[in-house]
């Protein structure tokens, strides 16, 4: 199903994408990886751990629940002890469970206990020390990759708790483990997240505090691409669909924005229409009743993170990202200067209009075709936008 995380032979490789993080890994980089939500990137990330290069051993861990700093270090701890990572050590040859049992109930005040880690002392909290502790007494023969997931909805909640000053002191403490020298041949992170960590840190003033952490974004496909995945959808789902090289082709041009959910979205409503008329090679006009059926009930929680997302955007600023799209909603293209005249409006005095369309573009509403220059990213979220958007928001 289009939007699950997908493993082995249900995985579509993104050699490129997976080529560069690669390539930053071995120049020893910390990575933040930008990408907008339903991209695949958390795939690519289980991808990478699973068959990772012969230097590295991955520890993935998802912090999205995670509302404060001692919570970020509690669950990576977790994660230490978890089954996956234990998994990881074994097919290593790296040391397993009960040497990591040792290593972690050597922290003052934490114990092993059943499946979990455990605190001993409720006044204790787990720290960045205590990490990089837990980091020089694994002793790997590998360097190990901490992947933190929805690192920048981790950021919201730290700050929507505890304040601006809670924020700075976690992201200082963070760059301070990139920072350490003594941990540059043991250790690397990659943070990720389906909100832009680079804008919300200009939002909050905090860029300086990543300032040292290599940008990466992920890619669409590429036509031929695009089609090997169409091929690739049909195989992996055991389908009987028979779709020809020129209905591929046209498949893209009504998504435009090749990103793998987008294309398997239409893919799954081409089959199904297919199956209920009972036809097993689509001509262009059943792909053009598959994109319609899109936009019905059956499929439109294909859509709802578009409206989450927003949603999540302080009052002001979610009414000029409405704006914004509605203009594009009636045009094929609008400048920067649109947009800018529209934030100038006395209602939108007070929102932050550069973190508003990062946040559009990063998070994959928008994107320039030309300096300046914007549009939808996607028909398919045009046409969405214009059916459904004022009733969901």
């Amino acid at each position: 199903m289009s939007g699950q995380v997908v493993f082995g032979e249900k995985y579509f490789e993104r050699r490129k994408d997976e080529q560069k993080v690669w390539r930053y890994l071995d120049r020893g980089a910390h990575i933040i990886l930008l990408a907008p939500r339903r991209s695949g990137k958390t795939s690519l990330l289980r991808h990478l751990e699973q068959n990772p290069n012969n230097d590295y051993i991955f520890l993935y861990t998802m912090v999205q629940s995670c509302t404060t700093e001692q919570e970020f270090y509690k669950q990576i701890f977790d994660q230490l002890y978890d089954t996956d990572f234990i998994k990881n050590l074994e097919r290593a040859n790296q040391k397993g469970k009960d040497f990591l049992s040792k290593v972690l109930n050597s922290i003052d005040s934490i114990n092993i206990a059943g499946s979990g880690v455990k605190l001993t002392d409720k006044n204790r909290h787990i720290t960045y020390q205590d990490l990089a502790t837990v980091i020089r007494k694994l002793q790997l023969d590998k360097k190990l990759v901490i992947v933190f997931d929805e690192y920048p909805d981790l950021i919201e909640s730290i700050y929507e708790k505890d304040g601006i000053t809670a924020v700075k002191k976690f992201m200082k403490n963070t760059r301070t483990l990139c920072q350490d020298t003594s941990l540059n041949d043991m250790v690397q992170f990659i943070f990720t997240g389906s909100i832009g960590l680079d804008s919300l840190a200009n939002r909050l003033e905090v860029s300086n505090l990543i300032n040292d952490q290599q940008k990466l974004s992920i890619s669409t496909l590429n036509e031929t691409d695009g089609v090997a995945f169409i091929r690739f959808l049909t195989t992996k789902n055991n389908s009987t669909l028979q779709i020809e090289s020129d209905i591929a082709a046209y498949m893209l041009n009504k998504v435009q924005w090749l990103m793998p959910y987008y294309i398997e979205i239409l893919w799954e409503s081409l089959e199904d229409h297919c199956f209920d008329i009972e036809k097993t090679t689509p001509t262009t006009d059943d792909v053009d009743m598959a994109y319609t059926a899109l936009f019905e009930q059956t499929y439109r929680s294909n859509f709802n993170h578009w409206v989450e997302r927003l949603k999540r955007l302080e009052t002001s600023e979610r009414a000029l990202a409405k704006a914004f799209l509605n203009l594009l909603a009636r045009s094929e293209e609008a400048s920067y200067n649109d947009y800018f005249n529209l934030s100038q409006q006395e209602k939108y005095q007070d929102t932050q209009h550069g973190y508003v369309i990062d946040c559009l573009e990063h998070d994959g509403y928008i994107f320039e075709t030309s300096p300046k220059t914007y549009r939808f990213t996607s028909p398919i979220l045009k046409d969405w936008w214009n059916r459904h958007a004022n009733r969901a928001l």
